[in-house]
């Protein structure tokens, strides 16, 4: 922690005395092209908007849901609201998109993968688990070395089709296996929004649809995974704001917002957002920078975020970021003079949702700047631990750094590096029996290719500070998803992959996969 740093609100009151490329690539944008479905194990059929951008209606400010519709499928849109499918995977209709409501695209619906489906898949892998003494500093390279000891060779020869018919036998209902589940898709293709899990059902707001450019939109649906055999999705109210890139994080009793960005922001117009919303199930959305004049410390948008019950506070982490001049902020290098989407962060801030008010602007600050962490909280030997683990360092690339923060000292420390250098899809707190679950996402060196995409699947346990990788492998290839764990499994939904022989259209997917770990 920096000797300059303010003091830490008397240390919550002792806890509250209860505890003690292109710029546009690096928008979360900079994902890989998988046009001929090679080397994700399953055949992605590309999602078209259906209408021009004039032809979208915008709905910027908020918009009141007349209506609620309990969906348990994807996407059958008729005027104004989506009819469930019978069997919860998207139906190949088509609608007319609509900014702020239920996007809809023309797609054709696949099978889901299975072990059996009729592909050609060739994989050399040997999996070990990583270890070693910390070696991320503040000064640590982007070069995407890889620190494990891991050797993948992905030489995926696809054959599968949208005909394609699952064989093998279902999981069992306890989930024993420990392999990944299709659950009923997202209604709207999207991707880059924010979530929370509040009363075991995960909630999206926010993100981006499917197009060239950076298409915030402000729809909300929340997903209950009880409802039906795959689960099903009800719309919510939209948000106060369209915004992509927003930090989601859930109490006990709300889902909170952090900043975000406006269309095409913070690279071509305008800056991300430094404002804070509130949902309540029986309240709706409120905008508590407007009702309240409450704010992040700083515009961001795709920072880190989490709740911690046992000190009542939020911790915010890092991100991108507006202010260029702040001390706290780098452009890694590239002196850009205030280059628009550039600068990371590296402050970590706390939020008190008690009395809804920033608890401590500048708590402790990273070794590193850095977007797009995955941020999960711990407890070893009594101890608190948040990590923030891999992530992007702005433009300049991928970061393999795992950085620590003790709770209870106040300071930042390096842990193990991760196994590959870049950001996983699983970014909010995906802890399960005391280890993070970190999927899918990028992990790359080198030009923009469909490489940058892996079905990654890594765990790692903060008691030995060790990576495993031989974890089964999710189906889909994507970056930017909303997820969550809801009794001990992870929930991973929407997405994107960037396709940059193709003007860099953003390629926005409804996935929803659920693993639970086998039973050791």
């Amino acid at each position: 922690m920096n000797d300059d740093q303010p003091p830490q609100w008397s240390r919550r009151t002792a806890l509250r005395a209860l505890t003690v490329g292109s710029l546009a690539a690096a928008a979360g944008c900079q994902f890989g092209t998988n046009d001929d479905g090679s080397g994700n194990g399953t055949n992605t059929t590309r999602s078209e908007p259906t209408g021009t951008q004039s032809e979208r209606t915008a709905t910027n400010g908020t918009t009141a849901v007349q209506e609620q519709t309990i969906i348990s499928g994807s996407p059958a849109a008729t005027a104004g609201r989506r009819a469930a499918t019978t069997d919860g995977r998207p139906s190949s209709t088509t609608g007319s998109a609509t900014r702020g409501g239920p996007a809809t695209t023309d797609r054709t619906a696949t099978a889901p993968r299975t072990a059996s489906s009729t592909s050609s898949a060739t994989r050399t892998e040997t999996s070990s688990t990583t270890t070693g003494t910390p070696t991320a500093t503040a000064t640590e390279s982007a070069t995407g070395t890889e620190t494990a000891t891991t050797a993948e060779t992905a030489t995926t020869t696809e054959t599968a089709t949208a005909t394609e018919t699952a064989t093998s036998t279902p999981e069992p209902p306890d989930g024993s296996s420990g392999e990944w589940r299709e659950r009923a898709p997202l209604p709207v293709v999207g991707s880059d929004a924010g979530g929370g899990v509040l009363d075991g059902k995960l909630h999206f707001f926010g993100g981006i649809e499917t197009a060239v450019e950076l298409d915030a939109t402000a729809h909300a649906f929340v997903y209950d995974p009880a409802a039906g055999s795959e689960g099903a999705w009800e719309r919510l109210p939209d948000l106060p704001q369209a915004l992509w890139g927003l930090c989601g994080v859930a109490t006990d009793d709300a889902v909170y917002s952090f900043g975000g960005a406006p269309d095409n922001s913070p690279y071509s117009s305008g800056s991300p957002s430094d404002a804070i919303f509130r949902y309540r199930p029986d309240e709706g959305w409120t905008d508590l920078t407007e009702s309240a004049g409450v704010r992040c410390p700083y515009p961001n948008w795709v920072m880190g975020g989490l709740y911690n019950p046992q000190d009542g506070l939020i911790y915010c982490v890092g991100g991108g970021t507006g202010d260029h001049d702040a001390d706290t902020a780098s452009d890694h290098g590239l002196d850009g003079e205030g280059v628009p989407g550039t600068y990371d962060e590296r402050r970590l801030w706390t939020f008190d949702p008690e009395v809804e008010r920033v608890a401590d602007p500048d708590l402790a600050r990273m070794p590193e700047a850095k977007r797009w962490p995955t941020v999960a909280l711990f407890e070893v030997d009594g101890n608190q631990y948040l990590h923030a683990i891999g992530g992007l360092r702005g433009t300049t690339g991928p970061t393999d750094s795992n950085f620590r923060y003790d709770i209870a000292a106040g300071e930042w420390e390096s842990a193990t590096p991760t196994p590959m250098a870049g950001t996983y899809a699983t970014h909010s707190n995906p802890v399960i029996d005391g280890r993070a679950y970190l999927t899918h996402g990028m992990f790359w060196q080198g030009e923009s290719t469909i490489d940058r995409y892996k079905p990654i699947a890594h765990r790692y346990d903060p008691a030995s500070d060790t990576f495993e990788t031989d974890l089964p492998e999710p189906t889909h290839l994507r970056g930017g998803a909303v997820s969550g764990v809801i009794d001990g499994t992870l929930y991973v939904v929407g997405g994107h992959l960037k396709r940059f022989g193709e003007d860099d259209l953003h390629d926005c997917v409804a996935h929803n996969e659920a693993y639970t770990p086998a039973r050791e």
